[in-house]
């Protein structure tokens, strides 16, 4: 029997982690046992008793819920779930990282096994993530380079068509194939390549820490693989509050400072300030093709005032070097 270790992180989100829960019962056969670990990130608002009681309510006997006892983020309670809960498990054959802001389709989760086991060389497979309508979201993407940036920036549908490679999102992906990296809202590894690559990064707050194990993955030789017959329902931004179908909000200083950590730490420090300056020249084209159209330009607010106060810096208030 194959045991998989079902990682959640909450912070204040208890309804969405019951319901979450509720969708992981007919997960398991008698080919695969699930064991689930949802760490509160300090949420002070009785997450904890919530989700406990609506587990011993519903028999939910392979579920648990207990308090991490701080916020550190996104990476550090993963990490804290795993390195309490789950390494010292002999019986774990798999680690599955799942959003509290999501639910999981009939067969998601033996959908990912079923790829790790099918490709040894595979590190990482990740769900087809899903709106509540059944359309598709965003979940494969190429890795953020310095050169890409200027074509976010610029976000010219003539420069997507002419340099389609250039995208960081794979559009419409719909098979089952290799990938740089995919979306942290659910995603699987196996045991043996956790031990090898290790976990994520804790200094990342929130956003890139996923982005940043992959490229490891990547580099100890592994695959990064998309599987399209695991899908995921993803209620994006319910649980960070950064939501892609609301009005353009002004971007948290750690998403700046977790972009820029991870360009320097993958393309070393003088490309990580050249990817700022692409993005920042994308933009201006941005914002000239806009007016000349007499169009709203749709930027962040502030967006060029944060990009340089935290987008050259790294979480924590560390500068570069």
């Amino acid at each position: 029997m194959i045991c998989v270790a079902v990682v959640i992180v909450n912070y204040k989100t208890p309804e969405l982690v019951k319901a979450c829960l509720d969708s992981l019962v007919g997960e398991q056969s008698a080919d695969l046992r699930l064991k689930v670990y949802v760490g509160d990130a300090d949420s002070q608002d009785g997450s904890v008793e919530i989700v406990c009681r609506h587990i011993a309510e519903k028999g939910l006997d392979f579920c648990s819920c207990f308090s991490i006892g701080t916020n550190g983020g996104f990476a550090y309670g993963n990490n804290y779930i795993v390195q309490n809960k789950v390494l010292n498990d002999a019986d774990v054959d798999y680690v599955h990282f799942l959003n509290p802001d999501t639910y999981v389709h009939p067969g998601a989760i033996a959908a990912l096994v079923d790829v790790l086991e099918a490709h040894p060389k595979a590190g990482v497979a990740g769900s087809r993530l899903e709106n509540p309508d059944g359309s598709l979201r965003a979940y494969g993407f190429r890795f953020p380079a310095p050169w890409r940036e200027f074509f976010r920036g610029a976000r010219l549908s003539i420069l997507d068509r002419l340099f389609p490679g250039m995208a960081v999102k794979i559009a419409d992906l719909r098979e089952t194939r290799p990938v740089d990296w995919v979306t942290g809202a659910s995603f699987m590894m196996p045991r043996a390549v956790i031990d090898r690559v290790g976990l994520m990064d804790p200094d990342y707050f929130l956003y890139f820490e996923e982005t940043d194990l992959m490229s490891r993955v990547r580099r100890a030789g592994y695959e990064v693989w998309h599987a399209s017959d695991s899908r995921v329902v993803h209620l994006q931004g319910s649980a960070t509050g950064v939501k892609s179908d609301s009005p353009v909000k002004r971007v948290p200083a750690y998403w700046y400072q977790s972009r820029f950590k991870f360009f320097r730490d993958r393309y070393g420090p003088v490309r990580a300030i050249l990817a700022n300056l692409l993005f920042l020249a994308g933009d201006l084209l941005y914002r000239a093709h806009r007016t000349l159209r007499r169009r709203p330009i749709e930027d962040a607010p502030f967006l060029w005032r944060d990009m340089f106060a935290y987008g050259f810096s790294l979480p924590n208030g560390r500068k570069n070097p």
